[in-house]
């Protein structure tokens, strides 16, 4: 009896700990959906995009990615994440350059990126067990 006791807790542990990292991660590509999602907006409605706006916001978002990628390392694929700073990284550049067609190109490939993370982190009894 004491064993099914323990076996019962370490398995509610272990559903604890994978949806709180489900809830983490999706938390962090919300946001980072927010931050990409009010670029492209600026950029859908500017032709110029060397302003400081678009510098300001575009370091926002690599601010913000660079403090929370470490974070989602530890729950998904370091490669995989690693796209999306290289991505982010080419909007900086984008900017610097007045390339707004690199730029929307990156801001889309980060939106695809996420989402397709979003679906493969999804909360499933795969991911638990």
């Amino acid at each position: 009896m004491k064993k099914a006791i323990h076996i019962s807790i370490i398995i509610l542990f272990i559903v604890a700990a994978c949806v709180t990292e489900q809830i983490i991660t999706k938390m962090y590509f919300r946001k980072t959906i927010d931050l990409v999602s009010a670029l492209q907006f600026y950029a859908e409605n500017n032709e110029e995009i060397n302003t400081p706006l678009f510098e300001e916001k575009a370091k926002e978002l690599e601010s913000y990615w660079q403090a929370k990628e470490s974070i989602i390392c530890t729950f998904v694929n370091h490669k995989e994440i690693e796209d999306v700073g290289i991505e982010i990284n080419k909007l900086q550049t984008a900017v610097k350059q007045n390339n707004r067609e690199a730029f929307i190109e990156s801001l889309n490939l980060i939106f695809f990126y996420l989402d397709g993370y979003e679906h493969v982190i999804g909360i499933n009894l795969q991911s638990i067990f």
